[in-house]
């Protein structure tokens, strides 16, 4: 009996040991992280490039494929209002912007407006002058991702012509990750600032057909300003009159049980 107690004692120990060497090793993380942010789908392109031994022909033929297909698929993530969101950075944007075509143009009197509109919420937490100015200003900003993505592939196209041991895959799926990083709202209204900023340097200066014009901007900024605020102290004056007259149907409301309390002591 002992001997078989013993033995019990030497198996459970084994395997409880055994069980908690277990527990140390980490389990593989299944879930991956969402990035987000555009990134290119690149599960339907046709180009491939063998993992063991690339060669440049492949990686040249994935670069244009990869061009040409993400410069659509951008079109499509910038034309989806899901993918306005805001944050503090593209806030203190819009704050750039609105310096920039004070100082470009000294119309100071009206940016400080915009300021103000842009950030302040109503009572529901909404903010129609917020929408209206990104609205306004989403083709330049769209045209902003073009000037930035335009710069940044004409690296790539160069670097194309160098052999696979010089530009290796790696590289080039750097070029691929930081091309896909500029398909952003926040790149076209840093491309909108320069263009204000280049304004101020030669303002007797228009270039040619510019991709971003500096007066427009200014043009659009001053109509959604106007009609924000036009808009602001119309919804004051109605405020108004419904004050007014709940405070007239209140006085109304006493008079009438004034002249009824009046009539039912008249009556005894």
């Amino acid at each position: 009996m002992i001997k078989n107690k013993i033995h019990y004692i030497l198996v459970a120990t084994i395997l409880l040991g055994i069980n908690g060497c277990g527990t140390d090793t980490a389990e593989p993380d299944k879930k991956k992280r969402k990035v987000s942010g555009f990134h290119t789908d690149r599960s339907m392109f046709i180009a491939t490039i063998d993992e063991v031994s690339p060669t440049k022909e492949e990686r040249n033929a994935l670069i244009d494929e990869f061009i040409m297909k993400s410069n659509l698929q951008c079109q499509h993530y910038l034309n989806n209002p899901l993918n306005t969101s805001s944050t503090p950075k593209k806030q203190g944007l819009y704050m750039d912007i609105f310096d920039g075509v004070s100082q470009a143009f000294g119309v100071k009197n009206i940016t400080d407006g915009a300021k103000k509109l842009y950030i302040k919420k109503s009572e529901d937490g909404s903010n129609k002058a917020k929408i209206a100015y990104e609205n306004a200003l989403s083709p330049e900003i769209k045209r902003g991702v073009e000037i930035a993505r335009e710069k940044y592939v004409q690296k790539m196209i160069l670097r194309r012509t160098r052999m696979i041991e010089s530009y290796t895959i790696a590289m080039m799926e750097r070029d691929m990750d930081n091309y896909d990083k500029l398909c952003s709202y926040e790149t076209g209204l840093i491309e909108i600032h320069k263009a204000l900023k280049k304004a101020q340097r030669q303002p007797k200066i228009k270039p040619f057909s510019p991709k971003i014009d500096p007066t427009t901007i200014k043009n659009k900024v001053e109509a959604v300003t106007r009609e924000a605020q036009a808009n602001k102290a119309s919804n004051a004056k109605i405020d108004v009159k419904v004050l007014n007259a709940k405070e007239s149907g209140k006085e109304s409301q006493s008079q009438t049980v004034s002249q009824t309390e009046e009539l039912n002591r008249t009556a005894f």
